[in-house]
Formats: C-alpha cells, structure tokens, sequence
C-alpha cells in the first residue's frame, strides 16, 4: 500500500512538473504567455524519457525508481499539459 501511494504522488509530480518550461529552454525572456518553445529532446534516452508528455513513460520512470506496477494499474493525469509546441502544430 504504501508504494503505490508514493507511486501515485511521484506521477502526479511528474505530471505537474510537466506543465512548468525551465527557464533555460526560453529563447527570449520575458516569455509572452502564447508563446511556446519547442519540442525537447534529452542529451541521452533518460532525459527524454523524464521529459516526455506521455504517462505511459512517467509510469515507465515509476516502474524503474518503485518496480513493477500491479495487474491492471492505469494513471490518467488530472490536467492536461500545452506547454511545449507539439510537431503538428508547427
């Protein structure tokens, strides 16, 4: 019970911290609030995978930090995220 619980606030963090854009992927600060930077890619397979909108991978980090998850298990996130500039959208 009480790793499930830590997984469940460690992807709920995850999926908080995801909305937010560090300060040093701005081009230009102030950022204007439409703005959105680009899509990031890590400087190894593990930074983008802890950057990544998908919570399928932040089950994944779970999976690595916590083991396996239970039969079953689903995480959906509470909000949803359009901080980044998806490909489609330019």
């Amino acid at each position: 019970m009480g790793v499930e619980t830590t997984r469940h606030f460690l992807l709920e963090w995850l999926s908080y911290t995801y909305r937010y854009v560090p300060v040093s992927l701005l081009d230009v600060i102030p950022q204007k609030l439409n703005w959105r930077p680009p899509s990031y890619y890590g400087r190894d397979d593990l930074e983008t995978l802890m950057a990544s909108d998908s919570a399928a991978d932040w089950i994944r980090i779970s999976e690595m930090l916590l083991g396996r998850v239970p039969d079953g298990f689903t995480f959906a996130p509470k909000h949803k995220s359009n901080a980044y500039d998806r490909a489609e959208n330019g």
